[in-house]
């Protein structure tokens, strides 16, 4: 995203579209799945909790992005939201193991 904000060139940016939305969707399996073994017992609320609070986040904090990015420009978003990204890249490593009962 770094890169994508910091580039000039259509045809970089465009190549650079693909790595970042696989980048995006990729991990939601694995998010899901982790979020089944915290809650072995009730997998259902598991999936629903992890998927839906992940959504629901990104669609409440739009319209405040999309007022940022009015008020000054794109590439500020896009700094905004690798600042953002930083935050959970930092708090997986302080994931620990589930224990399976």
């Amino acid at each position: 995203m770094l890169a994508f904000s910091l580039t000039k060139s259509v045809i970089v940016a465009s190549a650079l579209l693909l790595p970042i939305g696989m980048l995006i969707f990729i991990p939601y399996s694995a998010i899901v799945l982790l979020g089944q073994r915290y809650l072995p017992n009730q997998m259902g609320l598991a999936s629903g909790v992890t998927l839906g609070l992940a959504i629901s986040i990104g669609g409440i904090a739009t319209p405040f992005l999309g007022q940022v990015a009015d008020a000054t420009s794109l590439i500020t978003v896009f700094f905004i939201l690798t600042a953002v990204a930083l935050i959970p890249m930092g708090a997986a490593y302080f994931i620990i193991e589930p224990t399976i009962k």
